[in-house]
């Protein structure tokens, strides 16, 4: 199960399966969803340089600090693969497209 927070300006809850929470001059919304969360997988490459690999990794992903992307990297180096994270389906394939635009190879897989 996953739990999204979801800004809204209306602060009305969107169904019976929502529950509301106020914050100071914001109000979030926060639905639960029942889609199952799928692995974002980094695969070596023997060309692409690792400098180029950690750069794409932040950019690619929100909030990615240089020591995961490089723990990443270096996981995908010495063993094939990596998880690079960990998300809903429609956000794992747009970190795929991201990576692989990038001219990194990236799959996703049910986690």
């Amino acid at each position: 199960m996953i739990v999204r927070s979801i800004p809204t300006l209306h602060g009305v809850a969107a169904s019976s399966a929502s529950s509301t929470e106020t914050k100071p001059g914001i109000e979030i919304e926060r639905r639960v969803t029942e889609e199952p969360p799928y692995k974002v997988i980094l695969h070596n490459d023997d060309y692409t340089p690792m400098e180029h690999v950690v750069a794409v990794l932040q950019k690619v992903i929100p909030r990615m600090s240089v020591k995961r992307a490089v723990d990443i990297m270096m996981e995908a180096h010495t063993k094939g693969k990596a998880v690079a994270t960990k998300c809903h389906k429609e956000l794992a394939e747009l970190y795929q497209d991201g990576l692989n635009n990038e001219g990194l190879i990236a799959s996703i897989e049910p986690d």
